[in-house]
């Protein structure tokens, strides 16, 4: 039996977030915009007075809106991880409800490697990996540093688990 080492830890990058970051920033000039416009515009005579207190706040319910998304957002990928040893990959994600998933690595057929032109340029790319897994049949490695390293690692491992298992892909 091999020992049961882990031989790589990774977690996602925060790059994955790139959207969430770009609104955010985008965001913050228009909710001051929408508070000056409401401030100046808005008919506060017509309006009830308790309706009143909350359009003055409504920019400051935005913008805290907001804030709390992002901070939703990089915790989300800040708790992923994932694991390889010797016979499973593990993944592990979540806040509030911890996730658990493991793949034997004896039932992974296939691997591909994916670097677009923005994770290139931070030496990232995805680590998708294919199996008979009926969970998860696409098991999907994002953002990670040197997937073609990872990929393989990954492969020698499957190959050498396969061999002691005595498991022969047949299609």
């Amino acid at each position: 039996m091999i020992q049961n080492t882990v031989y790589f830890k990774s977690r996602p990058s925060q790059l994955i977030n790139l959207e969430t970051f770009l609104l955010t920033i985008l965001a913050a000039p228009v909710i001051m915009l929408m508070d000056e416009i409401l401030k100046q515009q808005l008919p506060f005579s017509l309006i009830p007075e308790k309706l009143t207190v909350h359009l003055y706040r409504f920019p400051v319910y935005l913008g805290a809106f907001v804030l709390l998304n992002l901070v939703y957002k990089v915790l989300q990928v800040y708790c992923i991880r994932y694991e390889i040893n010797a016979e499973e990959l593990r993944y592990y994600s979540g806040i509030f409800r911890r996730k658990h998933e493991y793949v034997e690595l004896y039932r992974v057929k296939d691997f591909s490697v994916e670097r677009p032109l923005i994770y290139r340029l931070f030496g990232l790319g995805n680590l998708i990996i294919y199996n008979s897994d009926k969970a998860t049949p696409v098991f999907r490695l994002d953002a990670i540093r040197d997937p073609e390293e990872k990929y393989k690692i990954l492969r020698g491992l499957v190959e050498l688990n396969r061999r002691e298992k005595h498991v022969f892909e047949v299609d």
